[in-house]
């Protein structure tokens, strides 16, 4: 076991829980803070339109930092983040500290990956960034049922303070355990370019369209599990580990299915996207009885298994690409990971206040079925050789 990959982990999982510790509590947040369901939903688009627009803005200023050092830093800022949000009196100085916070918080994922891949061979790296984006699942495994469950018994306030203090917890055991002196070169004008090579842009969109697709239910959680099952409170929490679960097999799913054809695996990935998110509509609108709670927990367990199984696959043909602008191609394709989170929360959100919540998951097929449409571009540029940048 590597101990040092490992140790990565913990910076996803205090990133994620950190994103999504609330969404369990929408409901609670919107009475006590005066404002609507729709409005508390759009903490994620404030959140993460934030690293959409710092992730490649920092990571092409802080190009020659040690990356662990960085990694540090933003994992100090997160604990930062959320113990202000823990004692914000409104819903304004709320929304206006996690778009400070996102605009650093982007490159914890791209540092991290970053880490992983230069501590392994290239084989291996598929395994090396699936290894360490099970952080992010246990976000959704532990982080965020754990949240719901504290917020039910102690306010959701709670929330925000085991979000602080597993941040606390990811900075220590990075600060012991993570690589050293992980470097990477200096980027010259091309690098943006260099990111951008062959068929990324694709990859990306499929990033952006993918997370829009399942986030325009995930955002609005917490109420989706009541109308589709009449649960409230602690039994929410119980109810989203099936997200977590889903996402903890789909990484492992993804390393395994980066070995087939990338069109073949990322379409059977985007259709289980849009059934399940067609299964949450369907649960909302009809009232399916004992039967709705375990469909509920398939659509939840299978839609973020599909998820989380591209991310391997987008991020290891994205890489091959890049060359030396590795870290600059995860940081754009993390923008495209948190745009779409904040589109999906934008679209669910808008769905709910024109039309019902019940509809968001009509929207979300409809973002999975421009993803298909963006599958059967690739190809061109598929097993060319990468290039290497000019010195």
């Amino acid at each position: 076991m590597n101990l040092r990959l490992i140790s990565l982990v913990f910076a996803p999982f205090a990133f994620g829980t950190s994103a999504f510790v609330y969404v369990g509590l929408i409901t609670p947040m919107s009475i006590d803070l005066g404002v609507g369901v729709p409005t508390v939903g759009q903490l994620q688009t404030v959140f993460a339109v934030a690293c959409g627009i710092g992730g490649p803005i920092l990571a092409r200023l802080t190009t020659g930092f040690d990356r662990k050092r960085l990694l540090l830093i933003i994992m100090a800022i997160l604990t930062v983040m959320n113990m202000a949000s823990a004692i914000a009196p409104t819903f304004g100085l709320i929304a206006g500290i996690r778009f400070a916070g996102g605009l650093f918080a982007a490159l914890t994922l791209p540092l991290a990956t970053t880490l992983a891949v230069n501590m392994v061979s290239e084989i291996n790296r598929p395994q090396a960034i699936a290894t360490v984006l099970a952080g992010y699942t246990l976000a959704f495994l532990v982080g965020m049922p754990l949240g719901s469950v504290l917020g039910d018994a102690y306010g959701w306030r709670a929330a925000f303070w085991l979000a602080s203090g597993l941040s606390v917890l990811a900075l220590l055991i990075i600060a012991v355990a993570a690589p050293k002196h992980v470097h990477v070169p200096q980027m010259g004008d091309e690098n943006f370019g260099s990111a951008l090579r062959g068929d990324n842009p694709i990859f990306m969109g499929i990033t952006l369209l993918s997370f829009a697709a399942t986030f325009a239910t995930v955002s609005f959680l917490g109420p989706v599990i009541t109308k589709a099952t009449g649960l409230e409170g602690a039994a929410i929490g119980a109810v989203q580990v099936a997200t977590g679960v889903g996402s903890l097999f789909g990484l492992p799913l993804g390393a395994w299915l980066a070995r087939l054809p990338v069109k073949r695996a990322l379409a059977m990935l985007l259709c289980t996207t849009a059934v399940t998110q067609l299964l949450f509509t369907i649960l909302m609108v009809s009232d399916l009885g004992t039967f709705a709670l375990p469909i509920l927990l398939v659509a939840m367990t299978g839609g973020a298994g599909a998820l989380f199984a591209t991310s391997p696959i987008i991020q290891t043909n994205i890489a091959k690409s890049a060359g030396s602008a590795v870290t600059i191609a995860f940081a754009l394709n993390g923008s495209m990971l948190y745009f779409g989170q904040g589109i999906g929360a934008s679209l669910g959100g808008g769905v709910t206040a024109v039309s019902s919540l019940a509809w968001t998951g009509l929207a979300g097929t409809g973002a999975a079925a421009l993803g298909l449409l963006l599958i059967s571009r690739l190809g061109r540029e598929l097993g060319r050789p990468a290039r290497t940048s000019p010195k």
